[in-house]
């Protein structure tokens, strides 16, 4: 009997211990039945938590009729309501305002910035997930960094250069001369941000021959960017997933395979293509099957370097899609083909001059099946390449209605993000999002 008790204590304490603490850089080694094991631990703790003092939660769970007791893994989730950011938008209802450790504001990329509170463990393992994930592409805490973001983007570690993500015309030489002064060994930014600066290099012959890896952030990476970048900086892109309201984050390690989520710290569910995440640390600010505007696939293949943690491929925001009367444009085929003439991707480098006339684009879907172009041009741009050019778009999107603008830059958010490609047609997206489904 006694040695009955005793045995309950001890697997007590090593549950208490095993809920409490984790090691990333061990984890990420375990098996997924381990990984999921975890998960449903925390999941059960977030989720009594969650119902015992958020009155928000505790609303929603009794509206659906759902008990903490009814929810013992992550394939229970569906019995809970999706969260919605509106939801938590200046509400205190959701918040636990004495646990509040740190407040993060999202990009605003869906129009709308959620300002959201994380509480001390939360904050620790965000930075320890992190940490992890740029293991993997080399960088650790005291080598060389070059960051080219806004102030969410920004590392405050030695030997950390940050610079503006917001670039324009004026700044991008001055940008470049800080970076060929520093000589950083891994390089950080905005894709967008670091695709104008590898452009820009490559426009101008301009050697840099120092960075042993590229962190991409903050924005879709597809794949005309990533060569480009490679190809200027002379390294290795590494992408990054991170959507810190709600926990989901993902690195890709050296096998470029993939995108490995962070299974340590939250719940990813691919559901009908979104992304509805639940994060397993936050007890300053839940995020219970949290709909945080992404969308998300599962590849559903092992990595080739043997961890188990899934494999997933992070795609646009539903306003990065345009759509002809005839369906869905890729967002990849059209943003190439825009700059097909600079890039030399594919085929196209054997028969195209690599030097264009044609920096950046950006493609603004108004209502209507209209499409405004924005170009910035290279002093050397010919009309022959904008001719050119409008008519390779024009095969693409077929019956739309074109619209090409010079512009002297490509506007960023206050933040310093630059879409690419924007859809105003708010109702056209909603169809599409329908009938899809």
């Amino acid at each position: 009997m006694i040695k009955r008790i005793i045995k309950q204590i001890i697997k007590q304490i090593k549950q208490f211990s095993f809920e409490r603490t984790i090691d990333l850089n061990k984890s990420q080694w375990w098996s997924i039945e381990k990984l999921e094991e975890f998960q449903n631990q925390r999941l059960r703790r977030i989720v009594k938590y969650a119902y015992n003092n958020i009155p928000g939660y505790r609303r929603k769970f009794e509206e659906a009729k759902v008990k903490p007791e009814d929810i013992r893994t992550k394939d229970d989730l569906w019995k809970i309501p999706i969260t919605t950011r509106e939801e938590l938008q200046n509400n205190k209802d959701f918040v636990n305002e004495k646990l509040i450790s740190g407040t993060l504001y999202t990009g605003g990329s869906t129009g709308t910035s959620l300002k959201y509170y994380e509480s001390a463990e939360s904050g620790k393992i965000r930075w320890n997930a992190h940490l992890r994930g740029w293991s993997w592409n080399g960088y650790i805490p005291g080598k060389k960094l070059a960051v080219v973001a806004a102030a969410q983007g920004i590392v405050r570690e030695e030997n950390t250069l940050n610079l503006p993500g917001d670039l324009t015309e004026s700044n991008i030489e001055e940008d470049l001369k800080q970076i060929l002064d520093f000589k950083p060994q891994h390089l950080r930014g905005y894709v967008n941000s670091l695709y104008i600066l590898a452009k820009f290099c490559l426009d101008h012959d301009i050697k840099i021959d120092f960075i042993e890896s590229i962190n991409t952030i903050s924005e879709n990476l597809y794949d005309f960017q990533r060569k480009i970048i490679e190809r200027a900086f002379r390294g290795k892109v590494f992408e990054e997933y991170v959507c810190n309201d709600g926990g989901a984050c993902a690195w890709e390690c050296k096998f470029h395979e993939g995108l490995h989520y962070n299974m340590e710290r939250a719940i990813i569910e691919e559901i009908e293509g979104e992304m509805i995440v639940t994060d397993l640390w936050n007890n300053a600010m839940p995020f219970i099957r949290y709909r945080n505007g992404d969308a998300v696939t599962f590849l559903g293949k092992k990595c080739s370097c043997g961890r188990e943690l899934p494999l997933i491929r992070v795609k646009g925001r539903t306003n990065d899609i345009l759509i002809s009367r005839k369906g869905l444009i890729s967002p990849t085929v059209l943003m190439a083909q825009g700059v097909s003439y600079a890039t030399e991707i594919g085929a196209v480098e054997e028969v195209k001059p690599f030097r264009s006339g044609i920096r950046a684009v950006q493609y603004v879907q108004k209502p209507g099946y209209k499409l405004q172009v924005n170009l910035v041009k290279n002093d050397w741009c010919s009309e022959r390449e904008i001719q050119d050019f409008t008519q390779d778009i024009l095969e693409l999107v077929g019956d739309m209605e074109l619209d090409v603008h010079i512009v002297d830059t490509i506007p960023a958010s206050p933040k310093g993000k630059r879409q690419f490609i924007i859809n105003e047609d708010k109702e056209l997206l909603k169809k599409w999002k329908v009938n899809k489904r």
